[in-house]
């Protein structure tokens, strides 16, 4: 039998790294900037969700993605 929660937790990082690339490419989609700096920029967002989730197992508030 298939455990939910493990398999929950094996996809909510993946599911970060989407939540949190999609900002970054709309814009380059939408303006004329080019796409070179929309992954530095997720990258970026992930290691701030990152340091936001961690601070959260301390008591604080949780992430940029809440899952």
């Amino acid at each position: 039998m298939i455990d939910k929660k493990a398999l929950w937790e094996a996809v909510k990082e993946p599911l970060r790294w989407l939540a949190l690339a999609v900002l970054p490419f709309a814009v380059a989609y939408f303006t004329e900037l080019g796409y070179e700096w929309a992954g530095g920029v997720v990258v970026l967002l992930r290691i701030f969700d990152g340091y936001l989730h961690e601070k959260a197992k301390k008591g604080e508030s949780g992430g940029l993605v809440r899952f």
